[in-house]
Order: C-alpha cells, then structure tokens, then sequence
C-alpha cells in the first residue's frame, strides 16, 4: 500500500537520524510523530509524488485546525529533511518542501538579571548556613557557566577539569560540549566538594550536586533551591530556571564575546537561537548611548 510507501521512506530517515545523525530516542521520537501525520495526510500518495502543491495543502490544512505558528515551523523543519535525505539517496529529483516559508515566529526576549542582581543571589546563598557552599557554587556554575538546570543536576565530579579550566558539560542530544570554569565557580566548587566530604562521613557520590540521598536531584528540586536565593535576595522580577542561563549569555555579549563563541557555549545546534540574545544586547547599546550620549542627556533636560 502508498501508506506503507509512506512509512517505508519515514522508518528509513528515522534510523538515518539515530544511527548517521546520534540523534537521542526521544528526539527521533518527536520526528516519528510528525511524519507520521505527515504521511498519514496523504494516505495513498507515495512519497516520491508529493508536490510543492501538496505541501501547501497540508499546512493550509494544520492553519485550518488553529495550529500555533510555532508547530508549523517545527513540521515544516522535519519535513524539509525527511525531504533532503530522500534527495541525498537519489529517491527524488527535489525538494518539494523547499519553497514553503514557514510563518514568522516572534522571537521573545528572556528575562535576565543585572550583575548586580546576581551578586545579590550570590550573598544570600554565602548566608545559607550549612549548605551555603553548596548554594553558592549552585549559583556560580549556572551563572558562570551557562548549564541548563537540568545539565547541572546530572553534572559528574568526573566532568569538572580542574587544572584545565573546563567543565565537559552533556548536553540535548547526549551532544558533549567545554564550557569555561571560571576562577569564582571553580573556588565554589572546590569549597562545596570539600565540605560535602566532611558533613558525611563515608558518603560517597559521583554526582557534584547529590540529594541527601546521593541521587541526582530532579529539575524541579534544583529550582526550588535557587528560587529560594532569589526571593532572600529580594528580587522581585520574574526569574525562571533559565534566567541565569539568559543573564550569562546576555553579559558576555555585552562585554564583546563573539556570537559563535557564546553559541558554543551555550549548546545551541542553531545560531539563530542563539540570536535572541543580540537583541537585548542592542536594547542594552541604545540605553547607554541615551544615558551617556550629551546630546541625549541635552534632549532629555529640555523635555524636563
């Protein structure tokens, strides 16, 4: 049956992604459910006959349903490869995805804090107590080092390079990538490490943040520390389990960083997603020059 053409072609691209590709299960997974569809759409069509004309019918159809432009460009994105790698195989002469532009999606600015904000999160874990050598270097590694909090609750004792300054960080995908360890997060570390060792005798753990039962705290439990922090910092502003992430991306672009230096960094498969940052950089640029330019500064005592 064209369906099973259909499928065929799909389960195909699908072992192409994880084996070629070393896509994780569950990224093949989100692939799979939009393909399937995809093919699903078309039932008796074989995959090699889809035109650019069928492409349009098909998200004409998902706009139809109310789909958020956000799921349409995510489809089209899969598509378009399911489409290149039968091109790549010589199973069809184009593309027939290529042409469709997917709808403009609106790119947010993330939230993020002042230094100032963040050294006051800083002094608020040093006045934790007992576990303030924990809750710092907490702090220090998201901030310092750009870790999605998810990355920091699984991070291995194994992954931090002391001498060389580098944490190897695992990131979406099971894709490895260096990250600096700057002087501050490092010393936290060590400090953290040190009084882990002596508050428990014999514990022993591969984790560099284990739970009180050594196992890896979840994402919500990790949070959960560091919003306490914020809230003894008296921060009132939003702040979610990416802010600090945001807050290190968006500081080394204002200090001068290079944009692929900073996407390095941060994990990011796609420069674009990077991008976001660059925005606020220039929201950052146009405040100076209004609060230092004298012609600014002129133009807004005349307004006074």
């Amino acid at each position: 049956m064209a369906v099973s053409l259909f499928q065929a072609a799909i389960e195909d691209f699908l072992q192409h992604l994880k084996l070629e590709r070393g896509l994780s299960e569950k990224s093949t997974s989100a692939y799979r459910t939009d393909l399937t569809g995809f093919a699903k759409f078309f039932k008796e069509v074989d995959p090699r006959h889809v035109s650019p004309g069928d492409i349009n019918r098909y998200f004409t159809s998902l706009a139809g349903q109310g789909r958020k432009p956000a799921t349409l460009a995510r489809k089209l994105s899969t598509i378009k490869h399911l489409f290149k790698y039968l091109q790549e195989m010589s199973h069809i002469a184009a593309n027939p995805a290529q042409a469709y532009r997917a709808p403009r999606i609106a790119r947010y600015h993330p939230d993020y804090l002042s230094v100032a904000e963040i050294e006051s999160i800083i002094k608020a874990a040093d006045d934790g107590g007992p576990l303030a050598a924990r809750d710092r270097a907490i702090v220090e590694i998201l901030y310092g080092c750009g870790l999605r909090i998810s990355e920091l609750a699984q991070l291995k004792i194994n992954q931090i390079e002391f001498e060389a300054g580098f944490v190897k960080v695992l990131g979406k995908g099971d894709k490895q990538r260096l990250v600096p360890l700057g002087e501050f997060a490092k010393e936290a570390l060590e400090k953290h490490l040190a009084s882990l060792d002596q508050s428990r005798a014999g514990f022993r753990s591969s984790l560099v943040f284990p739970n009180r039962l050594g196992k890896a705290f979840s994402r919500a439990g990790l949070w959960k520390i560091v919003r306490k922090l914020v809230l003894k910092a008296g921060i009132a502003k939003k702040v979610t389990p990416h802010t600090l992430r945001h807050s290190f991306a968006t500081h080394l672009l204002e200090g001068g960083a290079d944009l692929r230096t900073v996407q390095e960094m941060l994990g990011h498969a796609d420069i674009s997603t990077t991008e976001i940052y660059t925005r606020i950089d220039r929201e950052y640029i146009i405040a100076e020059h209004r609060k230092h330019h004298p012609r600014e500064l002129a133009g807004f005592k005349r307004r006074q």
